[in-house]
């Protein structure tokens, strides 16, 4: 068993992929992530839950709408937006159902933002000031559960907000809290208790409490069982404590679920440009992929699981070999596109691939201008299994990721 052979991609035709559109190319599968997003939706209706909550998945992290698009069609999910760019790209592509989360914003921002009816998060005492002057329609807010240098109202400002909201006879309709990227289950149920107990003594009447994200995934394992979060503890838990704890049956739960449900719908194809280079100082791979294209996996220290395949794209598998660094395509002296190093089997040359698995999030869309590296294609298998292009890769001289408006057909 390998990772590769464990993945939706072992069925997938890299071949025609690299032979068609060159490399490098990010691949996304969208029957993968439409199990994920079931898997979630699962998981709340067994908890009881399935009537309360709602998913929205952040645009942000993979920002293709051709690979959300399924998004657009299942009921109690919506997509997290922080940009009016972002809200107008999807908005094109026939997205209708969204939440605002937009950090510290000016004053004409939150004007646009309340002109949409969308909730809105507000991230400080002041900009609820405006929006409660300009009338908004909807009043929703950020809490930072960190009490940390993150947007967001602080526990020792609650009573003022309490109190500003009385001044001008208006409630909240949505209070959002973050768990905290890393954090372990317990300490997630332990916010969500915490929570529970501001909504009791400052905010009883708003209609949903939005959890956010921080979702775990397991970029090291290689079962798709051992990658994902456990919804059905937690569901099974924060159902609890909302019972315990007297949470009324209308108050709804949302969550901002994105690495869980993109990550693994995403692979990185490199071509190999030689054979390993070994000098006194170490051994190296050199692709044609670059740091820029998915500079997530150094800077969060990630190491995806890989897998290198011959000229005919079947996975070369040897214990025999040697541990090398992934090296891309510039001078950049830390142009590695993976932390450490990673085992290269026997037999790896000028003619392999390379695939560098999970990269559904964070990773295309934080490609960075930098030493003029052009942004990868992508491709999106269809649940049907045809494949599109959904993102053309930029010449030497486009530096731009190139969304493109329609998908164009992949064929042999």
């Amino acid at each position: 068993m390998t990772a590769l052979s464990e993945s939706w991609l072992s069925g997938i035709d890299l071949k025609l992929i690299a032979e068609q559109l060159g490399t490098p190319v990010f691949i996304y599968s969208e029957a993968q992530l439409r199990k994920n997003l079931a898997r979630v939706r699962r998981a709340a209706d067994d908890a009881g839950l399935g009537e309360r909550v709602e998913f929205y998945i952040p645009f942000f992290p993979n920002s293709n709408p051709h690979h959300l698009a399924p998004l657009k069609g299942m009921d109690g999910f919506g997509v997290l937006v922080q940009l009016p760019s972002e809200y107008r790209i999807l908005r094109a592509h026939g997205f209708d159902k969204f939440i605002v989360s937009p950090g510290h914003v000016s004053d004409e921002e939150i004007d646009f933002w309340d002109g949409t009816g969308c909730p809105t998060f507000l991230a400080s005492l002041d900009e609820v000031a405006h929006s409660l002057a300009a009338h908004a329609p909807s009043i929703s807010v950020r809490v930072d559960s960190l009490d940390s240098g993150k947007p967001g109202v602080k526990y020792g400002e609650l009573d003022q907000l309490s109190a500003l909201l009385k001044e001008y006879g208006r409630e909240l309709d949505y209070v959002e809290v973050y768990c905290g990227s890393g954090n372990s289950l317990d300490d997630m149920v332990h916010t969500v208790e915490e929570m529970f107990a501001v909504f009791q003594k400052h905010f009883p009447t708003v209609r949903g409490i939005n959890f956010a994200g921080g979702h775990g995934f397991d970029y090291e394992a290689i079962t798709e069982s051992d990658k994902h979060f456990d919804w059905d503890t937690y569901f099974r838990r924060l159902a609890e404590a909302a019972e315990r704890m007297g949470i009324p049956q209308n108050v709804r739960f949302l969550f901002e679920p994105a690495r869980d449900v993109l990550a693994d719908t995403g692979a990185l194809l490199m071509s190999v440009q030689r054979s390993v280079i070994t000098t006194p100082v170490s051994s190296i791979v050199v692709t044609d992929g670059c740091r820029m294209l998915m500079p997530s996996a150094q800077l969060r220290n990630r190491g995806h699981n890989t897998a290198f395949l011959d000229q005919d794209m079947r996975e070369i598998v040897d214990e025999r070999g040697i541990s090398a660094a992934i090296r891309g395509r510039t001078i950049l002296r830390n142009d590695y596109l993976l932390p450490g190093e990673v085992h290269v089997p026997q037999g790896v040359d000028a003619t392999s691939h390379l695939v560098i698995l999970d990269t559904g999030a964070y990773c295309a869309t934080q490609h960075m201008e930098f030493l003029n590296v052009p942004p990868a294609a992508e491709v999106l298998v269809n649940s049907d299994g045809s494949m599109a292009l959904i993102t053309a890769a930029g010449d030497e001289l486009d530096k731009w990721r190139n969304l493109l408006a329609e998908k164009q057909p992949v064929k042999g």
